[in-house]
């Protein structure tokens, strides 16, 4: 499956302090129910996300999280890596389903408690064979 690179743009006046946590949580809360429409409600009709406008990016994680629910899974866990590619060593949210690679990962990138942008990594550290001891904290095969 090809990925794309997708950026999100959030605004100023929307991503900082405590709406940029929620920003946060609720993206990931979007990509662990494999349901975009919980992160619709936060993006402005007016934004745009690297060439593509908010229905669209909307669209793109559904197409993502299709895949997925096609393949029968309902929901995918969330674990913590790293880029090891374009942006080597920010922080990567991971989020997998019953394989030993995520089924996708993003960047939630902040600067001053600010969101700047969300967009896919397609180099995160999970993309390689995961240690085993990690793995085991987590249940997978629900």
């Amino acid at each position: 499956m090809e990925t794309h690179l997708i950026k999100l743009k959030l605004k100023a006046n929307v991503s900082t302090g405590k709406s940029a946590q929620h920003i946060k949580n609720t993206f990931i809360k979007a990509c662990q129910s494999l349901d975009a429409s919980i992160f619709e409600p936060l993006i402005d009709e007016d934004q745009n996300f690297q060439d593509l406008d908010k229905y669209r990016f909307l669209q793109s994680m559904k197409v993502e999280f299709d895949s997925w629910k096609e393949e029968g899974f309902k929901q995918t866990t969330m674990i913590k890596g790293h880029c090891e590619g374009c942006h080597c060593n920010h922080k990567v949210y991971q989020f997998y389903t019953n394989k030993l690679t995520p089924a996708f990962a993003y960047i939630i990138h902040k600067e001053n408690n600010q969101i700047e942008d969300i967009f896919a990594c397609n180099l995160s550290s999970g993309m390689r064979a995961i240690e085993k001891g990690t793995l085991l904290q987590y249940d997978f095969w629900k």
